[in-house]
């Protein structure tokens, strides 16, 4: 029973998910703000002959074998394709035409595979975009981090879960950027392992994980989070302990919750008393509350009311004191865990920033941002993914 009452705390908002899903990282670190500011610019140079222009090119798709499709040709029709039958087969013909002309015909170094998967982002179309970067005759023309990144939110987005694992074992095999565990594509992972919460994925997730410390790599927090939530969806409080104990750190909002419904779940009622008194002994104007979901709370007291347990008194008093300080919160442990990843402090390497293969090498401009100091970072409350290691 207590299991049971667990499993439903941690899938509270599953139904409302489903309908309403989200993205897992922010548009920023996709990118997506860039291109669509790209897609405004474009619709103003070509203000009058948008038409004109893709009938242009149309012709030129059909036309002679020797007619060649420019870089600046399929840049301008990445930004100005629209959600349309005619516009999507035009924007494949040309990729086909463009990657048919061999790379001794380019001298550019534009990257056009993150900024062909932020158009179909745009335009909604995540089964092309996974077609797309399946397909072998395109080689090379996706073979970059962020364009499996930006599919892999996308697919996110729209509740298609199994996919976003049959795109990791794809990242794992092509070995992407010469790398077979990119950090930010396991969040992704898990977080849909999470989602879809099958018999199936949770076996994915646990595979995963043995593989991922077979190998000396931790996974990011938000990871970690995913798969001990997970572990806790399918009824397994010691895995999910397990888990955690990887972080270095464990005092994190998501890890904490955890922690408490896995100790709770294993009856092991006087093991949550210094994660209380630690919260409890954390003060002053500078400090930030530490917080519990009520939700978590009110499960632990469910558990206490039908416990002999000698820690019952102190326990009891230390709840009361979190909840009269105002460290119990209404934010479900779902919420928290799907939280939007955003960024607080841009990194200059492509790998890490997922965006910047577009600010730069994917697009034609470069954008400033502004990189806070250590003092300055310290101010965000939400981590950043240069953060979240």
């Amino acid at each position: 029973m207590l299991r049971k009452s667990l499993l439903t705390l941690v899938r509270q908002s599953e139904c409302a998910n489903i309908v309403n899903t989200r993205s897992l990282y922010s548009a920023s670190v996709l990118g997506l703000d860039g291109y669509q500011n790209y897609r405004e610019k474009t619709k103003t140079q070509h203000m009058h002959n948008v038409d004109s222009f893709k009938r242009k090119m149309r012709e030129f798709v059909d036309g002679s074998a020797t007619n060649m499709i420019f870089t600046e040709d399929l840049k301008n029709i990445v930004h100005l394709v629209e959600n349309t039958p005619e516009d999507k087969k035009l924007l494949l013909d040309m990729i086909d035409k463009y990657n048919s002309q061999g790379q001794e015909l380019r001298f550019g170094n534009y990257i056009f595979g993150p900024v062909v998967m932020r158009a179909l982002y745009f335009m909604k179309d995540p089964q092309l975009a996974l077609q797309l970067i399946k397909d072998e005759k395109y080689n090379g023309f996706f073979d970059q981090f962020a364009s499996y990144q930006v599919l892999g939110d996308l697919l996110y987005e729209h509740g298609l879960y199994p996919q976003v694992r049959e795109l990791f074992d794809l990242i794992k095999a092509r070995q992407v950027q010469s790398g077979r565990y990119p950090k930010h594509s396991i969040t992704l992972a898990f977080a849909a392992c999470y989602k879809e919460n099958s018999q199936e994925s949770f076996q994915y997730a646990m595979s995963l994980w043995k593989e991922l410390n077979a190998v000396g790599h931790l996974p990011m927090r938000k990871a970690t989070a995913f798969a001990a939530a997970l572990a806790l969806n399918h009824n397994q409080p010691g895995i999910a302990l397990e888990i955690i104990a990887t972080l270095t750190r464990g005092n994190y909002v998501t890890i904490r919750q955890i922690k408490v419904l896995a100790l709770t779940a294993l009856g092991r009622l006087e093991d949550l008393l210094p994660i209380f008194r630690t919260v409890l002994e954390i003060g002053g104007p500078l400090e930030k509350k530490q917080t519990f979901c009520r939700e978590v709370v009110q499960q632990l007291k469910d558990t206490l009311a039908a416990s002999e347990s000698e820690t019952l008194q102190d326990l009891q008093r230390m709840l009361e004191y979190l909840t009269k300080n105002g460290h119990i919160t209404d934010s479900t442990l779902d919420e928290l865990l799907c939280q939007e990843i955003v960024t607080s402090a841009p990194r200059r390497d492509t790998y890490n920033n997922l965006a910047e293969s577009y600010h730069t090498r994917g697009g034609t401009q470069q954008f400033r941002s502004f990189a806070p100091n250590r003092t300055q970072r310290e101010r965000f409350s939400r981590p950043g993914l240069s953060d979240m290691n």
